[in-house]
């Protein structure tokens, strides 16, 4: 697949290399088209930037990837003017774009007057153009978690060639320079395993978008999903008072963290058994659509009335064909907790349901009356 980049920044060539490491992927940059015109960037995100510097590019190119980013920092209001946003090489109206030595210059003097250190984050926006649909992702509250660091006054004598702020960047950690290659390998620290999970989540976004693979696909809750597993549990019990599976209700997910502990039961009780919950990440989208709750094994209660999954697709989600892949997908992790015969049930008079479990394999084996209402067995054999 050949694909067209939105940019001439060496480095950041460098960087969508690394993140469709592993794919057929022939990288071609506007120089290679000979394209001199650029887009006007009039945007107020840097999603909102990248999607209009695909829809520019797409005008030449079939597959487009392109980004934006701004820089903010804390110790001054998001409303001044001194704030560089989305105009990093072009700070305070300046009449030309910066070039790298400029903008060491520039933030220097800015740091300086400051206090010579202050606090900084990124934020990043991405967007792809491929056989005439567009996608975007930003996550600005993850990106202001993982993405935070110190600017200083004083630039490295080193220089990073195209991301020249690194030299004038200072790691949280340890205080060493963005451009300093001498750095330790870095601790396996929440923050770096959040750093770890967020560049996975930008190349599933790529390769989903790009058709490269699935673009759904079953996560384990964490922080790093915090916005988006808030943002469907918003919608959904807004919608509906019963939701299933019925481990994502277990507590209120509102104390995140306390709400991240009840998602699964790892030792058997009286009447719960341990499992897995699942969540389903439409990573094209950048949306989680659905979860799934995998029971390792069966007590009598289950065998008669609840199954090995529970699943639910979010209600702005339903009629789109995501409950029959998601159990595709919660099959899989069926089969790799040594299940061979999957017993999955449902209420006779929910058809869809029905429908997704027998598109995958599911038979027929009885129906049964649990308090009024006619149940469904089907068992799927892996």
């Amino acid at each position: 697949m050949r694909v067209l980049l939105g940019t001439t920044n060496p480095s950041k060539v460098e960087r969508f290399k690394k993140l469709l490491a592993g794919c057929d992927v022939e990288f071609l940059t506007p120089k290679d088209l000979n394209i001199q015109d650029e887009p006007i960037e009039q945007g107020q995100t840097p999603e909102a930037n990248a999607r209009i510097k695909a829809r520019f590019y797409g005008r030449y190119f079939d597959t487009v990837i392109c980004n934006d980013s701004g820089l903010y920092f804390d110790e001054i209001h998001f409303y001044d003017p001194r704030q560089p946003g989305l105009n990093i090489r072009t700070p305070m109206g300046a009449d030309h774009r910066l070039d790298d030595e400029e903008m060491i210059a520039y933030y220097s003097k800015l740091v300086k007057e400051m206090g010579g250190k202050v606090h900084a984050f990124y934020v990043d926006g991405m967007a792809v153009y491929h056989k005439g649909k567009f996608y975007s992702f930003m996550d600005a509250e993850l990106s202001m978690q993982i993405g935070a660091f110190y600017m200083v006054d004083t630039p490295s004598p080193l220089r990073h060639p195209g991301w020249p702020l690194d030299s004038l960047s200072l790691r949280l950690e340890d205080g060493a320079y963005f451009v300093d290659k001498r750095r330790e390998t870095p601790q396996k620290t929440e923050d770096n395993i959040m750093l770890g999970a967020y560049r996975d989540r930008l190349s599933a976004f790529l390769k989903s978008a790009l058709g490269l693979e699935e673009s759904l696909r079953l996560v384990k809750a964490g922080p790093e999903y915090r916005h988006l597993l808030c943002d469907m549990m918003d919608e959904w019990t807004g919608a509906e008072d019963d939701i299933t599976p019925w481990a994502i209700v277990r507590s209120d997910y509102h104390h995140f963290d306390t709400w991240l502990q009840s998602l699964e039961v790892k030792q058997p009780t009286e009447k719960a058994v341990p499992d897995s919950t699942f969540f389903c990440l439409d990573a094209a989208r950048n949306r989680m659509v659905g979860a799934v709750n995998i029971r390792h094994f069966l007590n009598e209660l289950l065998l008669k009335n609840g199954g090995h999954i529970g699943d639910g697709v979010r209600p702005s989600e339903r009629g789109r064909g995501i409950g029959t892949k998601m159990i595709g997908l919660a099959l899989e992790e069926c089969r790799k907790l040594g299940i061979e015969k999957v017993l999955m049930v449902c209420d006779k008079d929910n058809p869809s349901s029905a429908r997704t479990i027998q598109k995958n394999g599911g038979i027929l084996e009885n129906e049964i009356t649990v308090d009024g209402i006619i149940e469904q067995r089907y068992w799927i054999t892996l």
